[in-house]
């Protein structure tokens, strides 16, 4: 299902790219002739215009800028399921952008007697554009509709609500896209049916007719989130603060995806085109810093610089953490996982300097340059306290539906735990950000980190 999917995405990428050549080539077509009209360029031909250095660039350069919008926009996040509507709104705002940068890039210098004249061709070129794209997209989508199926579906709830969800499910299936393959019971034997078919690649949305806040639905989430399925909520009354963008399709059931960020498609790719781009930047410009604190831990304790721990992230996926060693070498090994105090013992002199001024963090710009996590998110925990955590506040299996980050709000307001009661009070914080979180929450608790490190109020 997954290889059919990236191929539908793959092919719905090369449609447009095709399409938006073909609008820049009826928009050039079209702009020679506006110009020989009003006199400009009569020493032209229209084979030597439409074979110029310049036209044949953007007939290169605009199509990939303008999958670079569609990308950003969260189109491709749908594909193959979507709408005609979604198809025609996506391409006409995009179109909207697209035409503007080609305007301010290849237009504006352009020596006409009269600037209405270049913003009519602007008109021209969004039409152009929104029409071919649109009706790219439509035709694919009439294409993969002769033989398309539903993505499969397996319900898991309480008998009498997970038949009402299916009865549901099946009058709307056309226009939701789900195929509803069985429903189960939300027991221990149910879960495992729904696991065995998970693993063995025959389901791709996983519906759950019950409230989060039931016991074991939050178990449940934490369980089926490192899958590359679906995982949805039929909504309670139970559960308003994760209906608030959690659904686009008003023609159908309002499931809600909980295995995905609560955040449009547009502001998870910015989202994570910020991440890549600061976080690198960053470990260039303190590259001379990185170096001396290097030195410093050598220098000061005998072991590696720099220190790797298994964490989960985002989806509940392992990955390895890199920081700069604060700690003796092997600080665990004979008590096992621990949190740290601000007298621990374990903690290196350099460490304690580098803890207090959260220096140690430093490493994980890396860690969010290969997507492991993002500058700001919930903090990523060890498995060993995870399941503690989970004893005490099952939601605690939501904060995995976003990237765990270098910082979050937890952290600058609460700071480092040193007890599973305090890591569940700080798990409130992250809870309120993954449920409002936005580039402008972000921006905000970034300031608030850099005077938390300026102040030295990370132990």
């Amino acid at each position: 299902m997954k290889r059919e999917t990236l191929r539908a995405k793959w092919i719905s990428a090369a449609v447009d790219f095709l399409t938006s050549a073909g609008a820049i080539t009826a928009f050039n077509a079209v702009r020679y002739h506006f110009n020989m009209a009003h006199g400009l360029q009569a020493e032209l031909s229209m084979r030597s215009f439409m074979t110029s250095r310049v036209v044949i660039t953007e007939l290169w350069v605009f199509p990939l800028m303008m999958l670079t919008f569609y990308w950003l926009s969260g189109f491709y996040a749908s594909v193959p399921v979507g709408s005609r509507l979604k198809d025609f709104t996506n391409a006409a705002g995009n179109a909207i952008a697209g035409s503007l940068v080609f305007f301010f890039v290849a237009m504006l210098n352009d020596t006409i007697p009269m600037r209405r004249w270049n913003y009519e061709l602007v008109v021209v070129l969004w039409m152009t554009l929104t029409l071919l794209v649109t009706v790219g997209r439509w035709t694919l989508s009439a294409l993969r509709g002769r033989d398309r199926k539903g993505r499969p579906t397996i319900i898991i709830g309480q008998p009498s609500r997970a038949e009402a969800l299916r009865d549901k499910l099946c009058r709307s299936a056309k226009v939701m896209g789900l195929d509803v393959t069985e429903s189960v019971a939300l027991t221990d034997e149910g879960s495992r049916r729904v696991a065995q078919a998970v693993e063995n690649g025959a389901v791709e949305v996983i519906a759950i007719a019950a409230d989060v806040s039931e016991p074991g639905v939050a178990e449940l989430i934490g369980r089926f989130l490192p899958y590359d399925v679906s995982v949805m909520i039929w909504p309670g009354s139970n559960i308003p603060s994760l209906t608030r963008r959690s659904f686009d399709n008003v023609a159908g059931e309002p499931l809600v995806d909980v295995s995905r960020p609560p955040m449009d498609a547009l502001t998870i790719n910015v989202k994570r085109v910020l991440d890549v781009a600061l976080s690198s930047l960053a470990l260039i410009v303190v590259s001379p810093l990185l170096a001396a604190i290097a030195i410093a831990v050598k220098a000061d304790s005998e072991g590696p610089v720099f220190y790797r721990q298994r964490r989960v992230g985002y989806h509940r996926r392992p990955f390895d953490i890199i920081k700069f060693r604060s700690m003796v070498t092997d600080a665990e090994s004979l008590s096992g996982p621990a949190l740290s105090s601000p007298d621990d013992p374990r903690v290196t002199r350099v460490g304690r300097f580098l803890r207090k001024y959260r220096l140690d963090e430093l490493p994980n710009f890396w860690n969010v340059i290969r997507g492991d996590m993002s500058l700001v998110g919930p903090r990523p925990e060890r498995e060993h306290f995870l399941k503690r955590i989970m004893e005490r506040a099952p939601q605690s299996a939501l904060l995995h539906r976003v990237r765990p980050g270098i910082t979050s709000w937890g952290m600058v307001k609460y700071g480092y735990a040193q007890s599973v009661d305090e890591m569940v009070e700080r798990l409130r914080y992250d809870l309120i950000y993954v449920e409002n979180v936005s580039l402008k929450v972000d921006i905000k608790i970034l300031f608030y980190t850099v005077n938390t490190v300026i102040t030295g109020k990370g132990i």
